[in-house]
């Protein structure tokens, strides 16, 4: 095989390790989205438990409708947590396809540099056993 090939062989592996960057750096940033979510709602739970407990009497519609907002407001980040989630999956799927196809022309590549080295040598131990033979037969 040529060198040509390998070197397109090369490009190619190249160009999936771009592509891998990108995604990964998307799936990051989702990643990151996903934290801020989960910390968000975390956050909102512990403060619905702290305020909850209020004994004033005169307070207590003031307690409820706080509960009831923080309530849908924990709903909306689990409904965003939701459709976040195939997003994930969705890179990570991606992420596995790019891999195995750098990983494919990685091997074509080595594999073909290996089998024209191999070719080189034998090609090199033919020339010294012609010029053994040539030296002897002189």
């Amino acid at each position: 095989m040529s060198a040509k090939r390998r070197r397109a062989l090369a490009l190619m592996e190249r160009l999936r390790g771009l592509d891998i960057d990108e995604v990964s750096r998307e799936m990051a940033d989702a990643r990151s989205q996903m934290e801020k979510l989960t910390a968000s709602r975390t956050e909102l739970r512990e403060k619905l438990e702290t305020e909850r407990n209020v004994t004033s009497p005169e307070a207590l519609p003031y307690v409820s409708s706080f509960v009831e907002a923080v309530t849908r407001q924990i709903r909306r980040i689990d409904a965003k947590i939701t459709n976040l989630e195939p997003v994930l999956a969705k890179f990570e799927d991606q992420m596995r396809e790019l891999y195995r196809e750098q990983k494919v022309y990685e091997s074509v590549r080595l594999r073909d540099l290996r089998n024209e080295q191999i070719a080189a040598e034998k090609r090199e131990t033919a020339e010294m056993e012609e010029l053994t033979l040539l030296r002897w037969n002189r």
